[in-house]
């Protein structure tokens, strides 16, 4: 139903990373506090940051992404026009398949997310603190 595109293989993976960063609201980032420029983005993309980063394909339509950091956090996003649809279940499924146990920080504003990892069994191990330097 779906596969896992490598994002590193994929030319057009830039472009569909950059309109899936657009649809993110401010509960679904933890990792950045303002939008990159496409310039910035395109560097971030090209300096192979993630053990594994995949464009989720459905019948020739990228539908989402996701990702595993080096630490083995997941990252799982998925275009507003797809949601709800099951990707994410089976893109998770297959990351579980492919990588093992894995990790999901999660925005402590983002209930969507909270529920949809706690329903695939996840469990709360630790709550992190963003401090600003003085």
């Amino acid at each position: 139903m779906i596969s896992l595109i490598n994002v590193y293989d994929e030319p057009e993976a830039e472009v569909v990373l950059f309109d899936l960063l657009l649809e993110r609201t401010p509960e679904q980032s933890i990792s950045h506090l303002k939008m990159p420029t496409y310039d910035e983005h395109v560097a971030f993309v090209r300096s192979k940051p993630y053990q594994a980063w995949y464009l989720i394909l459905h019948q020739q339509v990228f539908v989402g992404a996701t990702y595993l950091t080096r630490q083995r956090e997941i990252g799982l996003f998925i275009f507003n026009a797809y949601q709800d649809k099951g990707f994410g279940s089976l893109a998770l499924i297959e990351m579980r398949c492919r990588h093992g146990e894995i990790l999901a920080n999660i925005s402590p504003y983002n209930t969507a997310s909270q529920e949809f990892f706690s329903k695939h069994g996840g469990k709360l191990i630790q709550l992190t603190y963003r401090l600003s330097a003085l």
